[in-house]
């Protein structure tokens, strides 16, 4: 514990060096000009700017609100959906590997803070800065040249870059530009919706022995169940009597991952029509979740064994979002190209985590059958249309909808980073942009070369067998975040 919050006080000092004028966290002023300028903070956007960085480019590193993380930090999403090989082996490596060995499959939301600050700390042309926004891009034509950066107080600073990349859950950088784009699962005709939102807990009291002797017994049926470390699932039957005041919230299984000074983060409560586009709809979301929490913590403590004694320490401060919007890229990903586990000449990922819809409405279920099939990921779904010297990474990347419900996970996200923070050094040192590396065979080979020697694993799928469900990771045996 003192370990954990000795970590909290040397973050605190860091953001606060943050909010010096217009001074990142080491105490550097923003410069006028970056070869590499990297828009949030994300898992997949510290993944971007430490490989900008690590290849020796000046870069910057922006997020608009209070530290980097995304999904980890200010959502608490504490365990990892992970892409296996057939025989349990990581297939997504480098960077994210070397988080995954520090933090394990579920972790201390402390821990994984340090991780992400010493991973950008290690790289000395990398500037931070937090609680900065882009106010708006700067074009000439149709190639994107600059940001106007707005800090918290108000000030503005103009910043220049050779290459640019969205690391934003949002594509707010990219629309900015005018990259056309789809909202949630529009493409269906149905409507617009986005996947439910969800509203992590934290919660003290929860007898672990009693939940263990529970899953023990839940494992004997044919009901879903089971204890992975310190992470533990199977209330599925129990929760879903839980009747909610408010029709737009829900609650699914109990994914709960224990924390070092025992506490369980849970991840259960669902949110639904939630733009998770628009800070104002995030805001009136997460308060009618808050507004359900009295009656689910009365609920779990007459209703689910372990929890008698239960009680709510806190609820995360932003609600982990799914889905936002889909950019229109050189390549748009589609379900069979995951399900069959296609392979593409220009891929600079591989991954396996099947297609994951969490629900749109109320009572749906998964259409897809959960399984897994190696696929990769072409360098194309990470430039958008339109408009050039940006990339994109993370969730809004050149797919329809189903196939985001595979791609949208934090490994495959950082690998992602990964290969734009490469490739974007790659175009600086070439004079070429994005678009025309996605065109030209030498480049793309040249980064690939580069990727698998700082650690990607970039192996054809074809390699691997056919679909298969490995045992105690595969979402079939347990529910998913």
């Amino acid at each position: 514990m003192r370990t954990s919050l000795a970590l909290l006080a040397a973050l605190s000092l860091v953001l606060a060096l943050s909010w010096a004028p217009l001074t990142a966290h080491a105490g550097r002023p923003i410069p006028a000009h970056v070869q590499v300028l990297v828009v949030g903070g994300s898992p997949a956007g510290i993944a971007a700017a430490v490989a900008a960085a690590r290849a020796g480019m000046t870069t910057l590193l922006v997020e608009p609100r209070e530290e980097i993380g995304g999904d980890i930090t200010l959502s608490w999403l504490n365990m990892l959906d992970l892409n296996h090989g057939p025989t349990g082996e990581q297939l997504t490596r480098g960077i994210f590997g070397r988080v995954h060995r520090e933090l394990g499959q579920t972790f201390d939301v402390d821990h994984a803070r340090a991780v992400f600050d010493a991973l950008v700390r290690a790289q000395p042309t990398l500037i931070v800065v937090t609680r900065t926004r882009v106010a708006a891009p700067i074009t000439r034509g149709r190639v994107l040249t600059g940001v106007v950066l707005i800090t918290e107080r108000g000030r503005h600073r103009t910043v220049t870059a050779d290459e640019f990349i969205d690391a934003t859950d949002d594509a707010s950088l990219a629309i900015s530009t005018r990259v056309p784009f789809t909202v949630g699962r529009e493409e269906s005709g149905l409507d617009r919706r986005m996947q439910a939102a969800t509203l992590v807990l934290r919660l003290a009291g929860i007898d672990y022995d009693s939940v263990r002797r529970y899953i023990r017994k839940v494992k004997g049926t044919d009901q879903i169940g089971g204890v992975h470390g310190r992470y533990v699932w199977g209330y599925g039957e129990i929760v879903r009597q839980f009747r909610p005041r408010n029709t737009r919230v829900a609650a699914y299984d109990l994914n709960l991952g224990w924390q070092s000074d025992g506490t369980v983060l849970v991840n259960s409560v669902h949110v639904f029509n939630v733009d998770g586009a628009d800070a104002r709809s995030l805001r009136e979301a997460r308060a009618q979740a808050v507004a359900e929490l009295p009656q689910f913590m009365q609920f779990l403590r007459t209703r689910a064994p372990g929890f008698a004694n239960a009680y709510l320490v806190g609820a995360a401060p932003n609600l982990y979002v799914r889905e936002t919007r889909h950019l229109a890229c050189l390549y748009r990903m589609d379900a069979d190209d995951i399900l069959e586990g296609h392979d593409f000449w220009d891929r600079v990922a591989i991954a396996s985590y099947p297609i994951d819809l969490h629900p749109y409405i109320p009572g749906q279920m998964n259409p897809f059958r959960v399984s897994r099939r190696v696929y990769a990921i072409p360098f194309r779904i990470l430039v958008p249309r339109g408009v050039d010297r940006l990339m994109v990474v993370g969730k809004p990347v050149g797919a329809t909808y189903i196939a985001a419900g595979s791609l949208r996970v934090i490994p495959t996200g950082m690998a992602m980073g990964e290969a734009a923070g490469e490739a974007a050094a790659i175009a600086v040192r070439a004079g070429t942009t994005p678009m025309r590396m996605a065109q030209n065979a030498a480049l793309i080979a040249h980064l690939q070369r580069r990727l698998v020697s700082m650690g990607a694993y970039l192996p054809s799928p074809e390699h691997f067998s056919a679909p298969w469900q490995h045992p105690h990771i595969t979402t079939a045996s347990r529910p998913t975040p």
